[in-house]
C-alpha cells in the first residue's frame, strides 16, 4: 500500500471513528464505562466527552506518531524496503482501535456482551500483522525489534525478526483459544505475549554473543 493510498484510507477511517462518536453522542450516559478488568466486568467510568473523543484524538496523534517516525529515523532509508507493509501495519493498529471504540459505545447503549471475547479476534489480527511486519523490517531505531544486540549487528536483526515474525503470528493463534475458554482470554493473550517478548531480547542476547565470542 503506497503511503498516499494509506493516508487516504486511514483519514476515512477515523473521519468514520468520530462521526460514530458524534452521532451516538446524544444517545450516551453523561458516565459511560470506558474500562473492563480481567474478568470483563467494568471498573471504570469516564464523562461523556472524554469517551466519546479520546479514542479519535488518540487516533489522531498516533497517526501523525507513526507516519513521522520514518522521516526522522538515522536509517530511514531502511524503513523505506519495507514501507508499504509497515502502512498496512499503521491501518490495522488504528482499525484496532477504531473497533475496540465501537464496542465501548455499543456496551454503553444497553448491548450487553463480553468485551474480552470481542476483542479477541482483533488482537489477534493484531498480533498476525505485527508479526507479519517483523518478517520484513530492515533495521532501524523505532521499528521491530530493538535490542543493543539487534541494533549492533545485522545478522543478530534479521534472525531475531525472522524468529519474531513466527512468535507473533503464533500468539495470534493462541489468544484465539480464548474463544473457547473465555475465562483464561486474558492468559492466552498475555502469557504468550510476555514470553516472546522476553524470549526475543534473550535470544538476541545471546545469538550476538555466540557471533562475536572471543572479539570482545
Amino acid at each position: 500500500m503506497s503511503t498516499k493510498n494509506s493516508l487516504i484510507i486511514i483519514a476515512l477511517l477515523l473521519a468514520l471513528t468520530l462521526g460514530v462518536s458524534l452521532i451516538l453522542g446524544n444517545q450516551m450516559p453523561e458516565k459511560m464505562a470506558s474500562h473492563w478488568n480481567a474478568a470483563g466486568q467494568v471498573d471504570g467510568y469516564s464523562d461523556k466527552n472524554t469517551a466519546l473523543f479520546l479514542v479519535p484524538g488518540m487516533e489522531l496523534g498516533l497517526l501523525v506518531l507513526l507516519f513521522g517516525v520514518p522521516m526522522i529515523d538515522p536509517r530511514k532509508e531502511n524503513i523505506q524496503k519495507f514501507r508499504p507493509l509497515y502502512n498496512v501495519f499503521v491501518f490495522v493498529v488504528l482499525g484496532f482501535m477504531s473497533y475496540i471504540h465501537v464496542l465501548t459505545l455499543l456496551w454503553n447503549l444497553g448491548w450487553k456482551f463480553d468485551l474480552l471475547v470481542w476483542m479477541i479476534p482483533a488482537f489477534a489480527v493484531l498480533l498476525y500483522f505485527a508479526g507479519a511486519m517483523m518478517g520484513k523490517a530492515q533495521s532501524n531505531w523505532f521499528i521491530g525489534i530493538r535490542t543493543p544486540w539487534t541494533l549492533s549487528d545485522n545478522r543478530v536483526w534479521e534472525q531475531t525478526h525472522r524468529i519474531g515474525s513466527l512468535a507473533f503470528k503464533v500468539c495470534g493463534a493462541i489468544c484465539l483459544l480464548g474463544l473457547l475458554f473465555p475465562g483464561l482470554a486474558i492468559w492466552f493473550l498475555l502469557i504468550p505475549l510476555l514470553g516472546t517478548a522476553f524470549g526475543l531480547i534473550l535470544y538476541s542476547y545471546l545469538y550476538y554473543h555466540s557471533l562475536h565470542k572471543g572479539m570482545d
